[in-house]
């Protein structure tokens, strides 16, 4: 039997989850999130740049609204230290709401969880390259699943001198531990099942990257095409909290960014920043527009179809399906950025098909 998994951006839910947030993750037989941020009671801030979290007692409201997997593999799981970051991990597996990305050390935090369906079974895996201090998982701590990545800054002093004040060139490059760990990860996760779906929170949010760069790092794709390479169907990708490009790479998606999904704090203002200074533009985190990913699978190997629904977050920050001219200007957006990959979305209705050569 055919089996469909949607997929999310960024998810921070401060109360439950209205019936549309239900309506859009039953759009799939498996609900796979990006959880934003801990659940937890704990009162003891890390030192962030924002710090953010829900009450515990939402772990069983998501359920309820159809997640099935939560990755906590991103820069926000650990806003409230080792303790709030293990208690989302309890309260979630509670409610029956599967976790990856995060758990007491290395082995569990890379540790794939199964679903079993009538069709394939599906594994699911969290990484994060977005890592703030002390929150990586390691042989003996908790934390989340790293992929640690190097930042080179370039400039040439002949261009520096005609350009007082530029910005310097970024060049990144992944920790070829991390990788080979990750890739590690996602091959054993092929031994147990017969379709790997990694979230991975990665890239940078736009206004915080040099406007002459691309909006993907260097580390991005060769990472993905890694994971892909080690047996992973698709790469889910969040954090720069906007829609970037598509790729597929053997016939497998990549979607380098979904942008934001549900996101209560950040639409409504109430976030606040522990560090004004630089002055970042934080603009693009509030970004309303979104997208859904659904993959379709009747078997082993990359999915049969792979399709993108629009979504807008409404005043109280909760998504719905995108006004006409808000979809139409996302869609010139990612097909845009895709169009260097060879792909882009086709057909009309909420459900565009991703279409690669």
């Amino acid at each position: 039997m055919p089996v469909s998994v949607v997929a999310t951006g960024d998810f921070l839910p401060q109360r439950p989850p209205g019936d549309p947030v239900g309506a859009l993750l039953r759009a799939g037989d498996i609900a796979f999130v990006n959880l934003e941020g801990p659940l937890t009671d704990a009162d003891a801030p890390a030192d962030t740049v924002a710090w953010v979290r829900g009450e515990r007692r939402l772990a069983a409201e998501l359920r309820a609204a159809g997640v099935a997997v939560a990755t906590l593999a991103n820069n926000h799981a650990a806003d409230f230290g080792t303790a709030g970051l293990l208690d989302t991990v309890a309260a979630l597996g509670e409610a029956g709401v599967q976790v990856v990305g995060a758990g007491h050390d290395l082995e569990h935090a890379l540790r794939p969880q199964v679903v079993s369906t009538d069709g394939p079974s599906i594994a699911f895996l969290g990484l994060a390259s977005t890592l703030p201090n002390g929150c990586a998982a390691g042989e003996r701590r908790p934390g989340i699943a790293p992929v640690r990545v190097v930042s080179r800054f370039v400039i040439d002093p002949v261009v520096l001198d005609q350009n007082p004040g530029m910005a310097p060139y970024v060049e990144t490059l992944a920790r070829e531990q991390d990788v080979a760990g990750a890739c590690a990860a996602v091959a054993a996760a092929k031994q147990r099942a017969d379709v790997v779906v990694v979230g991975i929170h990665w890239g940078v949010p736009v206004g915080w990257a040099p406007s002459f760069q691309s909006e993907l790092a260097d580390y991005q794709q060769p990472l993905a095409h890694a994971l892909i390479d080690a047996g992973a169907d698709a790469i889910v990708g969040h954090h720069p909290h906007v829609l970037h490009g598509i790729e597929v790479y053997d016939g497998r998606p990549i979607f380098y960014s979904l942008g934001n999904f549900l996101f209560h704090l950040l639409v409504s203002g109430e976030l606040e920043l522990t560090r004004p200074y630089p002055a970042y533009d934080f603009t693009s985190l509030r970004a309303r527009l979104g997208g859904l990913a659904r993959l379709h699978w009747s078997e082993p190997g990359p999915p049969e179809r792979v399709e993108l629904a629009i979504v807008g977050l409404d005043e109280a920050g909760d998504p719905e399906p995108a006004a006409p001219e808000q979809a139409a200007a996302a869609v010139a957006q990612v097909n845009e950025l895709s169009r260097r990959f060879g792909v882009r979305l086709d057909g009309g209705g909420d459900w565009l098909r991703v279409q690669a050569p």
